[in-house]
């Protein structure tokens, strides 16, 4: 009986435990991993924003060359589900190699910083004079050796004739 008592309650502890190390925050994003989990997400004007759904190809990718523009990285990732299609690209343009981690990048029309987001009604681009930018990205690891990149960032987006779009609590944890 008492064996049956111990096993019932080693039983209970396992059953309620959670495992808070890559446990998503409250709001739903990915935990903020340094590990090469291959996360992305934010919030977008207040709302969770996650890689989702399939239109042929992988919903969330990156690339670092280390041969463009003296070391160049980006990710792309999309949002493609029933009505919604969306796409979110963040990059560092120019001089990744010389760079170690922690590193901060303001983001404006001509920084090293790029960013993109696209919907059925707006698209923003950093590089173009039509879209105004502010933001920064934080590089949080870059771990050459073990191929990951990890970073926080912020962005606010405008365009005449589109709603402001606001990313906050940005993060990603790549593999490249």
């Amino acid at each position: 009986m008492k064996n049956l008592i111990t096993g019932l309650l080693i039983l209970t502890v396992f059953c309620f435990a959670e495992c808070k190390k890559n446990k998503p925050d409250s709001n739903g994003l990915p935990a903020a991993t340094q590990e090469g989990k291959n996360t992305l997400g934010f919030l977008l004007n207040g709302q969770l924003w996650k890689p989702q759904g399939f239109r042929g190809t992988g919903n969330l990718s990156n690339d670092f060359d280390p041969n463009f523009n003296q070391g160049g990285f980006n990710i792309v990732a999309y949002n493609f589900v029933p009505a919604i299609s969306e796409q979110f690209i963040i990059g560092i343009k120019d001089s990744l190699n010389s760079i170690t981690a922690p590193a901060n990048f303001s983001l404006t029309n001509s920084s090293l910083l790029g960013i993109a987001y696209a919907n059925s009604n707006c698209s923003f681009f950093s590089n173009e004079a039509s879209t105004s930018v502010s933001g920064n990205l934080i590089l949080t690891n870059l771990d050459r050796t073990n191929r990951i990149i990890c970073g926080t960032f912020t962005a606010t987006l405008n365009k005449t004739g589109c709603a402001e779009i606001k990313i906050t609590d940005g993060r990603f944890d790549m593999k490249f």
